[in-house]
């Protein structure tokens, strides 16, 4: 993989965290139900842990 599809995957990446954190925050301070509110949030949140391992694994291979 090149160099600059590695960066525009990272940003991209970095980008969605930022997005995911602004969803869960919306999503915990939403007037929705209990029920959907905490499924929603814990879809989200999966998701934001996901992508952050990403980063964290990208970080690790552009250290090397």
């Amino acid at each position: 993989m090149s160099d600059t599809a590695r960066t525009n995957g990272t940003v991209l990446t970095a980008a969605l965290v930022v997005v995911l954190c602004g969803a869960e925050v919306a999503v915990i301070g939403s007037g929705m139900g209990d029920g959907a509110r905490y499924g929603l949030g814990a879809v989200v949140l999966v998701a934001l842990l996901a992508a952050v391992h990403r980063l964290s694994r990208a970080a690790r291979r552009s250290s090397r």
